[in-house]
């Protein structure tokens, strides 16, 4: 299959460090694995990307195009109503909110008839989250065109790692990310303090960028954290390899529309994810199975799960196998051989 894979987003440059970057490189890469011809766009104007697509399929016919939508872009769906070929929408955000809420974005009804356009003319809206494609499904698109699809990881480069059957050291607690309001750092931060005062043998480490030190100073011995800066993500697995366990510590008010990377990630390796109550996370963590669950925002229950994980080692023991288990299940590589055994049944159909 000859597959466009269309990217208009201005903050998205292939090869950098953010966590979309490494979804759209994620999935073109998947694509590849399954069999795929990927045909990559990343201009940012929509003339060229429109001059593009009709150079491209003029050569030799595009079979669909595969587009990681961006806030006010619609070369890619006018392409594809033109010409008959397949649209498939990945929506990782409800964008226009973001923009009103943060960046001044007007909301004008020019705006809001052209990104309708886009969302009803696609022959496949994925949505990262169930709050997603809330967003997605008031826009009157029709509910069977909507997948809800949370982010996946590479299983091949994302594998267990092997464990000592017995004592091995200080219990690790992992954080990977940027420093941002929204992840709790220092929610994270008490919690581990409030290990150490109970007296387990615990290490903090954290991976990514930040001034991680100014929420830890004072609180957490140095002998005690370990920050390793950004790496290439082809080196993150063997970082977040170390932890025992990741805790999330989203607020209670934080938007509930997210599907970390960080979170397969760290259950591929083996880490037991502790995570609060919120959006889709129970999704992918089933309490006590995969995982603990907490009320978000109660730092109680956070010390609470954590210390059941670093006691109990029958059950820290069952958590890694049901992690790694559901990672196995969202791949990549998993969810593009769903999108394109649907799209050879649509060129399939006389």
């Amino acid at each position: 299959m000859r597959l466009a894979s269309v990217n208009q987003d201005r903050g998205i440059r292939p090869g950098a460090a953010k966590g979309a970057a490494v979804h759209l490189a994620s999935m073109r890469e998947a694509f590849e694995r399954c069999g795929a011809e990927v045909l990559e766009i990343d201009e940012k104007d929509a003339a060229e990307v429109d001059d593009r697509l009709r150079r491209l399929h003029a050569n030799s016919a595009i079979d669909a195009v595969y587009e990681r939508y961006a806030l006010g872009c619609d070369a890619a769906s006018r392409f594809c109503a033109d010409t008959g070929v397949p649209h498939v929408l990945e929506v990782n955000a409800p964008l226009m909110e973001e923009a009103a809420a943060h960046r001044d974005f007007v909301v004008s009804p020019e705006a809001v008839a052209q990104e309708t356009a886009v969302y009803r003319g696609a022959r496949l809206v994925i949505a990262v989250s169930h709050g997603v494609a809330a967003s997605v499904l008031a826009r009157g698109v029709d509910p069977g065109a909507v997948w809800v699809r949370g982010n996946g990881v590479d299983t091949e480069r994302f594998v267990p790692r092997r464990r000592p059957a017995g004592p091995s050291g200080p219990f690790v607690l992992g954080f990977h990310g940027r420093l941002r309001p929204w992840h709790g750092f220092p929610m994270l931060v008490d919690a581990f303090a409030a290990l150490l005062e109970r007296g387990h043998d615990v290490r903090l480490e954290v991976v990514g960028q930040g001034e991680f030190e100014e929420a830890l100073r004072g609180r957490v011995p140095e002998s005690r954290w370990t920050h390793t800066e950004w790496v290439p993500h082809d080196k993150v697995a063997s970082c977040v390899a170390r932890f025992d366990a990741l805790a999330l510590t989203y607020a209670p008010d934080a938007p509930c529309y997210f599907s970390p990377l960080k979170l397969l990630e760290a259950m591929a390796v083996g880490a037991v994810p502790v995570a609060p109550r919120l959006g889709d996370l129970p999704d992918v963590v089933e309490h006590e199975r995969s995982g603990l669950l907490y009320p978000a925002g109660d730092l109680p229950a956070l010390v609470a799960a954590v210390e059941r994980v670093i006691v109990d080692r029958d059950l820290r023991a069952r958590l890694i196998e049901g992690a790694v288990a559901v990672a196995q299940r969202h791949s990549w590589r998993a969810l593009a051989e769903e999108v394109l055994a649907d799209l050879r049944r649509v060129t399939a159909a006389p």
